[in-house]
């Protein structure tokens, strides 16, 4: 008889004479892990006070008081018998007596361990393969008596810890050499996931940056159908302007003069701005495809990217600006100057990777055949102010001054500008020029604006309106303007500036908001000191 034998090395030898037939390897209960060694031919099976199993000879010493099992061997295997007053349930069944085969399930009583019954040759391995465990694990699931939810957890914990202690140690090895790897492999996926949406959150803020700005340049650019419902909207508008200016003129002989002598100042300003990767110093292109058509998105987007083979992608802009007398400065808004810091553009740009960057500006003055090229110099830091050059040539014998008077509520302004962009000015060109570009087909923004100033048309804009308001910050009038005449000048009636128009108050009735002119000479005294 054995009794308690831990598990041997390769193969256990004994402490007696005897021979090893068979063991007990229990499950459950404080002698979870344990071997019990069969080597007698009518062993006693036992369960002490403390619940531990134990094994005593019936050929030599005296029964135990708490014996649970008589144990025959048959020459092949062991027959267990129930003793009287106890119970046995092997596989699940109770039984009183029953064959023992390899691998049977007992149970010893209430309070008694499960075993796994095994028959073997004098030895007992040191680790179990894996489909063992797993085989006693599912034995275990199907032969406990204990309720399903006890019974699936002590199967899935007995089954991890004798995973981790009774395998070999190359397989704990590899298993733990999986486990890095699929770690490592786990965190660099969610490192993956982490980049491809922050790239994807860089990417939808880069894209609704450049969709609203696309969606204004489509808003400059003129179809067909928009020319033909523009000229017929625009004819009566500028029939009414032309007999409300006409009136203008005849009541006050001043706005008449201040006009003539101030029109060939305001300057038509007409750009594209394009976006440069930050990493690659590259431009966001147009991809075209074997045609040379630009290709588009699913959503009807022009398709962009750097390594685009079309033209730089354009955000096209108008605006108007005025030229300071003597001095070759062109005044305009930042906003007009620098398009791409209104809203959250830039913030969007940037996080997308891209700085704008301007293409073309060009300055199309009344009396002016051909455009010339502007250069932006400064923009003021709380103001919507921005300062332009151009060149001396083209600002010879044109200029306005700024007033030095104060101004006061109830005087009246004429602002000057392109109000609506192109649209007014091809309004203003009449239809018999409108339908000469169509017949031509040079209906893009660039071309339409080339044509006009070939043909003597740019020409500003005025409207008459009174200070409503005066602030250190603002000017606030009533004379009629919209987008587009963004930058032009707000007159006095001695044709000096007093404010330059910035914004538009629809909600109060059309009124305008203008920088005060003090806010001017403050930039202009800052680029003489610098």
């Amino acid at each position: 008889m054995v009794d308690d034998l831990e598990p041997c090395a390769e193969a256990a030898e004994p402490p007696d004479k005897d021979q090893v037939r068979a063991f007990l390897e229990n499950l459950t209960g404080p002698s979870r892990g344990r071997i019990v060694w069969l080597s007698s031919d009518h062993p006693h099976i036992s369960v002490d006070a403390e619940r531990m199993l134990r094994v005593v000879s019936a050929d030599g010493g005296k029964p135990a008081t708490d014996n649970r099992a008589l144990l025959r061997w048959s020459g092949e295997t062991y027959e267990i018998e129930a003793l009287p007053g106890t119970d046995i349930w092997v596989n699940g069944r109770q039984v009183g007596s029953a064959h023992l085969i390899h691998g049977d399930m007992i149970e010893f009583g209430e309070d008694g361990p499960m075993s796994r019954y095994r028959l073997c040759r004098n030895c007992y391995p040191t680790r179990w393969p894996v489909e063992e465990i797993l085989s006693d694990t599912m034995a275990y699931a199907r032969s406990s008596r204990r309720p399903f939810g006890p019974r699936l957890t002590n199967a899935f914990f007995e089954a991890g810890r004798r995973l981790l202690l009774e395998t070999s140690l190359l397989f704990r090895l590899t298993v733990i050499a999986v486990l890095i790897v699929l770690t490592t492999v786990v965190a660099l996926q969610w490192q993956s996931d982490r980049l491809i949406r922050q790239a994807i959150g860089e990417e939808a803020l880069r894209l609704e940056a450049i969709t609203t700005a696309l969606a204004e340049t489509r808003r400059q650019a003129l179809s067909a159908d928009e020319l033909a419902l523009l000229r017929e909207q625009l004819d009566l508008q500028l029939a009414g302007n032309a007999d409300r200016l006409t009136r203008l003129e005849r009541r006050l002989d001043a706005s008449a003069r201040v006009i003539r002598e101030t029109t060939a100042s305001v300057a038509f300003l007409q750009g594209a701005y394009g976006l440069r990767e930050t990493e690659s110093g590259r431009l966001l292109r147009h991809v075209l495809n074997a045609e040379g058509v630009p290709l588009q998105t699913p959503f009807g987007k022009p398709l962009v990217d750097v390594e685009g083979n079309g033209d730089p992608l354009e955000f096209q802009f108008t605006g108007t600006g005025f030229l300071l007398t003597g001095s070759g400065y062109l005044v305009t808004n930042r906003h007009v100057a620098l398009p791409w810091t209104s809203g959250d553009r830039m913030r969007a740009f940037r996080e997308g990777g891209f700085e704008p960057e301007m293409l073309r500006l060009m300055v199309f003055l009344p009396g002016l055949s051909d455009p010339v090229d502007a250069t932006f110099l400064a923009a003021g830091g709380t103001a919507d102010l921005a300062l332009l050059s151009v060149p001396r040539e083209a600002s010879e014998g044109r200029g306005l001054s700024l007033s030095e008077s104060p101004l006061e509520t109830g005087d009246e302004v004429i602002v000057m500008g392109f109000p609506t962009g192109l649209r007014a000015l091809l309004a203003q060109a009449g239809q018999p020029f409108l339908t000469k570009l169509e017949d031509a087909g040079e209906t893009d923004f660039w071309t339409v604006a080339a044509r006009l100033s070939e043909q003597g048309k740019i020409a500003p804009l005025a409207s008459r309106g009174i200070i409503a308001q005066i602030t250190p910050m603002a000017v606030i009038y009533d004379a009629e303007t919209t987008i587009g005449g963004s930058g032009g000048p707000a007159l006095d009636s001695d044709g000096t500036v007093v404010a330059i128009n910035t914004a538009i108050l629809p909600e109060f009735g059309g009124a305008n908001i203008g920088v005060p002119v003090a806010e001017l000479h403050r930039l202009l005294d800052a680029m003489a000191e610098d």
